[in-house]
């Protein structure tokens, strides 16, 4: 419970907090427990290998430890809905980012086979790769032919050469790889792009894999007939943030700052009809620099976004 901290104003279930009913548990007794109701688990993934690889401004590691502590206060709405957290994040050890990447999918494929709703908070963006093989490992044993739809909010496409390693923008042309190479449909679409933070080969790169994608300048454009096609035509959706595509004032703490970043009441709508699917949704979260924050302000803004879509997701109305 070290992260997990917070005001307590009693024990009824009308005024209970998320610190107060959250579960941590070791992922033995995850797999153990017998819940089959509505049920969350959060994967701490704790790492700034990816970022460093990057030449990015390192601090992201300690993300997930902030996102807790602003998730803890948040009101239960729903009792029905379990907490739990994984007891130990996944470490990258002496650099050995691809070796978290896997340990990363193992544990998703584990308890999407239990039925949890997995939110996976970095780190850096390269968690997007474990997530996404997570998925993949868990559909493959539902399907010979799985549909996966990539859902990402962010500045970057992240597809740049790996020739030399994986880094934090790597992992959606890795994807894109091995989806051609185990001929499975790569469907990738993201949101808030930045003009100028992505080189000419890379928009030309996306274009080659086919991925839709929509600058942030646009996203006022948006509605929900832009997103109902990839939510219809898959049965798993890969749902990634990169809190590097807010603008700079909402989110200073992250590892590539957007002075022309989206504003959060512009992604809200799409985010909450993205977590209404009833289709298999994981969530996860990336790029939190708490050394650069100020007050918090970006894990507060990503706990919201987070609760929100969780309530969402279960058909929580807030009255």
């Amino acid at each position: 419970m070290e992260y997990w901290s917070g005001r307590v104003d009693g024990n009824d279930s009308d005024i209970l907090r998320i610190h107060q009913v959250i579960q941590v548990k070791t992922l033995d007794e995850l797999m153990q427990d017998e819940y089959n109701g509505k049920k969350v688990c959060f994967v701490s993934y704790n790492s700034n290998e990816g970022i460093r690889r990057n030449n990015g401004r390192l601090g992201a590691a300690d993300g997930w430890k902030h996102l807790k502590n602003a998730l803890s206060n948040f009101p239960i709405f729903d009792t029905d809905i379990k907490f739990y957290d994984l007891k130990d994040p996944i470490d990258v050890i002496d650099g050995k980012l691809e070796e978290a990447q896997m340990q990363l999918a193992d544990v998703v494929a584990k308890l999407k086979s239990k039925d949890y709703f997995v939110v996976c908070m970095g780190g850096g963006h390269d968690i997007a790769y474990g997530t996404y093989n997570g998925i993949l490992s868990y559909a493959k044993t539902k399907t010979k032919d799985p549909k996966i739809g990539i859902i990402s909010f962010d500045a970057h496409f992240d597809m740049r050469e790996y020739a030399k390693g994986a880094n934090s923008g790597t992992m959606f042309y890795q994807i894109a790889d091995d989806c051609q190479k185990n001929n499975i449909k790569f469907d990738y679409t993201v949101i808030g792009i930045q003009r100028f933070s992505n080189t000419k080969r890379l928009f030309e790169r996306a274009q080659k894999f086919g991925v839709t994608y929509y600058l942030a300048e646009d996203i006022l454009k948006l509605s929900d007939l832009n997103i109902t096609p990839i939510l219809e035509r898959n049965d798993y959706i890969h749902l990634t943030i990169c809190t590097d595509v807010f603008h700079i004032t909402c989110a200073p703490g992250v590892s590539a700052p957007q002075t022309f970043g989206i504003w959060p009441n512009q992604a809200i709508g799409l985010l909450n009809y993205i977590a209404k699917t009833k289709k298999n949704l994981t969530l996860e979260v990336a790029e939190i620099s708490p050394r650069y924050d100020y007050d918090d302000r970006t894990s507060r803004l990503v706990a919201n976004l987070i609760y929100q879509a969780i309530l969402t997701h279960f058909g929580c109305e807030i009255k």
